[in-house]
């Protein structure tokens, strides 16, 4: 069940049947027991650690464009793509729900399985955040400069660039990001980084001058200075504590 540190743009859902699941998400280590429902952002570089021997787990992963345009409660949203991992010790959609999205996946009903899901995070969010303000995600433009994001991160961008695959000035882009998830596009395409370089240094050898370079920074200053804000430790340290061998 432990497996190496990876990370994916879909939002992770499992329900541990039975033993107990011990992640280290975000540099933290997190268990999920028996009964419990947890879901997460899979961006953030995540492992499990430990399990029980007899531990039995559903697992499911839905597309982050899917979340976006469900419009979810704001600080919901805004926590998930920060790297928190919402836990339910008593969950309405337990493990025979998972056993049936697997039986209405195989029959070819996903539209189905979605809707249930959704209302799964909806039900999620209302119990977890009572006091959140719906966030304008419906806004297509807004969703497609966050996947933009994500799958070109590595690259060199600017606002401008950000802005024009939607067609948007700059100025109005960032507002509107902003608003939608109370981060800047900068800080927003920071954290992509940061991720990335997470993975690469607790898997690889590699220099870290080589993943600052990889994880799309331009220079060493400044990937030291955004991993010490976001991790609170300069990456060799992170390095050498998660490491495990």
């Amino acid at each position: 069940m432990p497996h190496p540190p990876h990370r994916h743009n879909e939002i992770e859902l499992n329900v541990v049947e039975s033993g107990y699941l011990t992640y280290l998400l975000a540099g933290h280590e997190l268990t999920v027991a028996n009964g419990e429902l947890a879901l997460f952002w899979g961006a953030i570089p995540h492992q499990v650690v430990r399990a029980a021997a007899t531990t039995r787990v559903y697992l499911a992963t839905i597309p982050l464009a899917h979340v976006l345009h469900w419009e979810l409660p704001q600080s919901f949203v805004r926590a998930m793509l920060t790297g928190t991992l919402f836990r339910d010790h008593d969950p309405i959609y337990d493990r025979r729900f998972f056993a049936h999205w697997e039986r209405d996946l195989a029959a070819g009903q996903q539209p189905l399985v979605l809707m249930e899901i959704k209302a799964l995070f909806f039900r999620f969010a209302q119990t977890r955040q009572p006091d959140s303000v719906p966030a304008a995600i419906s806004d297509r433009r807004t969703n497609q400069m966050a996947l933009f994001m994500t799958r070109h991160f590595h690259e060199p961008l600017s606002v401008a660039a950000i802005a024009g695959q939607v067609g948007l000035h700059p100025n109005y882009a960032m507002r509107l990001f902003r608003d939608t998830f109370g981060l800047s596009l900068i800080e927003y395409l920071t954290q992509q980084r940061i991720a990335h370089a997470q993975q690469l240094l607790i898997t690889s050898d590699a220099p870290i001058i080589e993943i600052a370079i990889e994880s799309g920074f331009a220079t060493l200053s400044h990937f030291y200075t955004a991993f010490n804000r976001l991790c609170g430790v300069a990456p060799g340290k992170y390095r050498a504590s998660l490491r495990r061998g």
